[in-house]
């Protein structure tokens, strides 16, 4: 399953939710802005490379994760549970969009790739079923700063 969607970053972020989620984005502290993601149970968002402007993003669901993209210049894996309704939501601040996928847990990998030759910024969400969940940086550029332990918590944002 490949799913293509644009959209407009806000707050240099790209999360991914539960789509009933009523309090869906989270609070970033400075050590989430230094690793490049804030996590908690139904929520994610990862850092983007520029904090506003157009992304062009690729979800796939696998069962095994495949080779990181070699055009990729930050990735992150981090658990991601898909509610029973399969019902999720991709997108930013400002503008999220509605996406149906197979319920149950994943490693969500979050690759940020270089711009295309047009300055368009991309990025890819994998969701692969077969994988033991975990929170890793795979590939730091240098806006991730974090050493040591990664906060695997957050609390949501307020309105």
């Amino acid at each position: 399953m490949v799913i293509s969607l644009r959209f407009e970053v806000s707050f240099g972020q790209l999360a991914v939710f539960a789509g009933a989620l009523s309090q869906p984005f989270n609070d970033w502290t400075n050590q989430h802005v230094e690793q490049g993601f804030s996590w908690r149970e139904g929520s994610v968002s990862f850092r983007t490379i520029s904090e506003a402007g157009e992304l062009f993003v690729v979800v796939n669901v696998v069962d095994q994760l495949e080779n990181v993209n070699p055009s990729a210049i930050r990735i992150i894996e981090v658990p991601f549970e898909v509610p029973k309704d399969g019902t999720i939501e991709i997108g930013s601040i400002t503008e999220t969009v509605p996406v149906s996928i197979p319920s149950g847990p994943y490693l969500l990998r979050c690759e940020f790739m270089k711009a295309n030759a047009d300055d368009t910024e991309w990025a890819q969400l994998t969701f692969a079923k077969d994988h033991v969940p975990h929170f890793l940086i795979v590939l730091a550029d240098p806006d991730i700063t974090a050493r040591g332990e990664l906060l695997t918590t957050a609390r949501p944002a307020q309105s």
